[in-house]
C-alpha cells in the first residue's frame, strides 16, 4: 500500500456527502491548480468558494464541466462555506503528511496498548 493512499476524509454539502482520498491524484490536482497543498490550504482558509470546489472535486476525483462546478459553489455555498471549510482544512493538512496515523487509528493503537497493558 503507498503511504499516499491513507483512507478518506468525508465532506457533508447539503445533502451530499464528497469521499476526499489521501492519495498522489489528488495531491497533484491540487497542486496544479493552486501551485501546492499550502496555497490551496490558504485559499480554503480564505473562504473562497471557487478554493473550496477545486478541492473537493480534486479530493474525490471528479471530473466536473464549468456548469457542474457552478453547481458545487452554490451547493457550498447554501450549505455554509464556514461549515464546509473545517473538513476541508483538515484534509489538505493531512496531505502534506499523508503517512501520519488517522485519530481513529492512534485512538485503536491506545486501546490497544491499554489492553497489553492490563494483561
Amino acid at each position: 500500500m503507498s503511504k499516499t493512499d491513507h483512507g478518506a476524509t468525508e465532506v457533508t454539502v447539503g445533502s451530499n456527502v464528497y469521499s476526499l482520498a489521501f492519495n498522489l491524484r489528488a495531491v497533484k490536482r491540487i497542486e496544479q491548480r493552486f501551485g501546492g497543498i499550502s496555497p490551496a490550504l490558504q485559499e480554503v482558509q480564505k473562504l473562497s468558494l471557487g478554493a473550496a470546489a477545486a478541492i473537493i472535486a480534486a479530493g474525490a476525483g471528479l471530473t466536473l464541466k464549468p456548469k457542474e462546478v457552478e453547481e458545487l459553489e452554490e451547493e457550498i455555498y447554501d450549505a455554509g462555506i464556514s461549515e464546509v471549510t473545517p473538513p476541508l482544512v483538515q484534509f489538505l493538512i493531512a496531505l502534506l503528511n499523508p503517512a501520519a496515523r488517522t485519530a481513529a487509528e492512534l485512538e485503536k493503537a491506545a486501546e490497544e496498548n491499554e489492553k497489553k497493558g492490563k494483561k
